[in-house]
């Protein structure tokens, strides 16, 4: 609710802030401070350093709101109280699991690692609220739309010099961006990409995202009376970056993703003709990268799905069992964090979660995704009407639209992986909530 304050005051403020916490997440690597401390990113110094000044001008104006800034929070009065809600449920979840756990099951002690989970809710909070708080014009959406481009531009040519080892920047460039997993694209069976990120399956992730609202606009898009080519080699372009990254989750993703949203697309336009043949084409251009990728790629594709041979399959299914374990020892509240005395190795965010805040946390956790798209779908439904009565198909709709499809491949990527616990994934991801709940305050103005 501060975002309306101080510095951030003028809308333009808040645009610069939303473009700068995007492009940190998409492009910068995370800044070390101490061996014995987590690292941070820049994006946090961003939300955490303006949200502060913020709240200073708001004690030095004696607790009090101006006109514009009470027209802008009437503004997203509803929104805001929705996120605080669910914000509050995730903070008294936290306490209450750590508490249960440190001192009715004395499973450990509360640290500085345990502290940093709650400062992680807070940050996507922010991120949320400021997202929200933020009036997408057709200007601002024109600036948001260049720098998310660029950033997917900078992360192709990237990707690209990775794969090929371009002027040898696997040895002098990408261990900037990881320490840990960077040697994957010189010594990995096989090489993989990671771009910018900390894990290839998160940057595989982070393609399935992409796509989500590239291939809304594909198929909802205002040019309904034209083939969008551009659009098209986009979607491709990316679709190439996920096979080099070769992340199996991310690539059943992107099938679910467009699975979705082409039987979406057949159902609102009525089977229409132009409609089927941007399903064809996306189909095909599917299939012609898949049958030309790498043997690299389908080396590793079957190697995971041979379950009996698969050391990532084994591998899950171990921290699995000992997860779950844990989790019927204390299965309403959980441990709390603990994260000095149990390992946080789970591979599947839902054990990992449970395990931590037990099942009363875990329904908390699956509020937190789910409550965006129940509002995401009511607004589709208000902003489009039913599939049987077709209508304007708005900025406002694609946001809803783009988050109610990629949500089913985040649920399906938690299994393997985790988002939540993810800071520069998540980042994106929370921006795709706070669209979502901004596009709520608007009429068709887009």
């Amino acid at each position: 609710m501060f975002w309306n304050n101080g510095i951030t005051r003028k809308n333009e403020h808040r645009v610069f802030l939303l473009a700068a916490v995007m492009l940190s997440a998409i492009l910068l690597p995370s800044i070390p401070l101490h061996p014995s401390l987590p690292n941070i990113r820049f994006e946090e110094l961003l939300l955490f350093g303006i949200f502060g000044l913020n709240v200073l001008s708001f004690l030095f104006k004696g607790f009090k709101f101006d006109e514009e800034e009470k027209k802008a929070l009437l503004a997203q009065k509803k929104e805001l109280k929705l996120l605080i809600i669910i914000f509050i449920l995730l903070t008294a979840s936290y306490f209450i699991s750590n508490f249960y756990g440190v001192y009715v099951k004395k499973a450990g002690y509360y640290g500085l690692r345990d502290v940093m989970e709650l400062v992680t809710m807070f940050k996507y909070f922010l991120i949320i609220t400021l997202t929200l708080s933020v009036h997408i014009g057709k200007e601002e959406l024109d600036f948001f739309s260049k720098a998310f481009l660029s950033g997917v531009a900078f992360l192709v040519l990237l990707g690209w010099g990775q794969h090929l080892n371009f002027l040898n920047m696997n040895t002098w460039l990408s261990p900037y961006f990881d320490q840990l997993h960077w040697q994957l694209l010189l010594i990995g069976n096989p090489a993989r990409v990671l771009g910018t990120f900390d894990n290839p399956n998160y940057f595989g992730l982070f393609t399935v995202i992409s796509l989500s609202y590239l291939t809304v606009r594909y198929f909802f898009g205002e040019d309904q009376d034209r083939f969008p080519w551009k659009l098209f080699i986009i979607i491709g372009i990316v679709i190439k970056l996920e096979f080099l990254t070769i992340s199996r989750t991310a690539l059943f993703g992107i099938a679910l993703l467009f699975a979705v949203l082409s039987v979406s697309a057949f159902l609102y336009h009525r089977r229409n003709k132009k409609a089927v043949i941007k399903i064809a084409a996306l189909f095909l251009l599917t299939i012609v990268l898949f049958a030309t990728a790498s043997a690299d790629f389908f080396y590793r594709l079957n190697e995971g799905l041979d379950f009996s041979t698969s050391t990532s399959f084994q591998g899950h299914m171990d921290r699995w069992g000992a997860a779950v374990g844990s989790i019927w020892q204390s299965p309403v509240f959980g441990w709390g964090t603990q994260k000095y005395v149990m390992t946080t190795l789970v591979d599947n965010e839902y054990a990992l979660y449970a395990r931590r805040y037990g099942f009363v946390g875990l329904g908390v956790y699956l509020v937190f995704f789910l409550m965006p798209l129940i509002l995401g779908i009511r607004n589709l439904k208000t902003r489009t009407g039913t599939w049987g009565r077709r209508a304007a198909f708005d900025q406002p709709a694609q946001f809803a639209a783009a988050y109610i499809a990629v949500l089913p491949s985040i649920f399906v990527f938690n299994f393997m992986a985790g988002i939540f616990y993810n800071l520069q994934i998540m980042t994106v991801f929370a921006i795709s909530m706070g669209l979502v709940y901004n596009s709520l305050k608007y009429g068709s103005e887009l």
